[in-house]
């Protein structure tokens, strides 16, 4: 008996869109339509009783597509998402990407086979253009922590590149020159947008950023250990350093110790997402709050009501990230 993974090799697409052709949820280029059914009719496909009761269910289900679980990071938009399909009494779905392309879109797919209409979507590997298709197929669709042009209305992000720009002039303001930029090595929108947040305060200055300068290491705390141990090298008299997120500054601060310098009095350091981590660090850590808890609550409503209703009117879902200062940044004497 033929299956629906069948059909779909057999029509060169995803079990997704087969389950979109023949459920009828959704919009389906009309050449991917036309292939489906040939396909469907040539293998004499039936559905059966448990692909209809999945069609019933899907409406009372909530995907959740998010990187490693292990983060505190990722765990925090879990947790968020897990308590407004709770508060709706919705079955809650969960996977990983990984942070790896093929694992993200293999998690769409098994997301959709589970019957999920409504979806959260963390993900940072996947190319622009398939996201879209995606979101074609997927009305209920939520783009989380990233923004595509031409799916604005159903993207929830923060303002990276604002909230950098807020921490190194936050440093400027204290004194510090000399400032360093610890930033992952992943070629992901949240680099980028950091980073060049950290070019555009660093320009408003008049400030110049030597060569080295900017270390690319892991996002983790072993990539911060990495970078610490590389920054006395790479950046000579350096005062202060922004981070690419918390994790990266728990690691840094760990190596600066180990070296035998002092945070704040030697080096002060800014992180970047305030996770539960960064207020009991010694000292505590002074960061950028990225409002990823709310965010993520705010997606999973979005999800939701898109997949009730069917239709968002056209809004900008952005959010904004805020200084919390603490202990790790200590004034310097201004110099000119």
């Amino acid at each position: 008996m033929a299956t629906m993974k069948d059909v779909a090799d057999m029509a060169g697409v995803s079990t997704a869109t087969v389950s979109r052709v023949i459920n009828r949820t959704s919009y389906v280029e009309p050449v991917t339509q036309e292939r489906v059914e040939l396909a469907i009719k040539e293998l004499n496909y039936h559905r059966d009783t448990r692909t209809i009761a999945l069609a019933n269910y899907s409406n009372n289900t909530l995907g959740l597509l998010t990187g490693n679980l292990a983060d505190p990071f990722f765990a925090l938009i879990a947790k968020s998402v897990e308590e407004v399909a709770r508060a709706k009494d919705c079955q809650l779905v969960v996977v990983s990407g990984g942070h790896n392309a093929q694992r993200e879109k293999e998690g769409l797919d098994f997301l959709i086979s589970q019957g999920c209409e409504a979806m959260v979507v963390h993900s940072k590997m996947l190319d622009d253009n398939t996201l879209i298709k995606y979101a074609a197929q997927l009305p209920a669709m939520v783009l989380l922590n990233r923004t595509i042009a031409q799916i604005s209305n159903r993207s929830v992000w923060v303002d990276n590149r604002a909230g950098a720009h807020k921490s190194v002039e936050f440093l400027i303001q204290q004194g510090h020159r000399k400032i360093a930029c610890i930033t992952s090595d992943l070629p992901i929108e949240d680099r980028t947008d950091r980073l060049e947040g950290y070019r555009d305060a660093m320009k408003a200055a008049n400030l110049t950023i030597p060569t080295g300068w900017i270390i690319n290491k892991d996002f983790s705390e072993s990539g911060g250990e990495q970078a610490g141990r590389q920054l006395l090298q790479s950046c000579p008299g350096v005062t202060a350093v922004v981070t690419f997120n918390d994790v990266m500054a728990a690691g840094l601060m760990a190596s600066l110790h180990e070296q035998g310098l002092s945070v704040p009095d030697d080096i002060s350091v800014v992180g970047f997402d305030d996770i539960l981590l960064a207020r009991y660090l010694s000292p505590r850590l002074t960061t950028m709050h990225n409002p990823i808890d709310k965010m993520s609550t705010y997606a999973a409503k979005l999800a939701l009501n898109l997949s009730k209703d069917g239709y968002s009117q056209p809004n900008l879902h952005q959010f904004e990230a805020s200084l919390i200062s603490r202990q790790t940044v200590k004034a310097i004497q201004k110099i000119g």
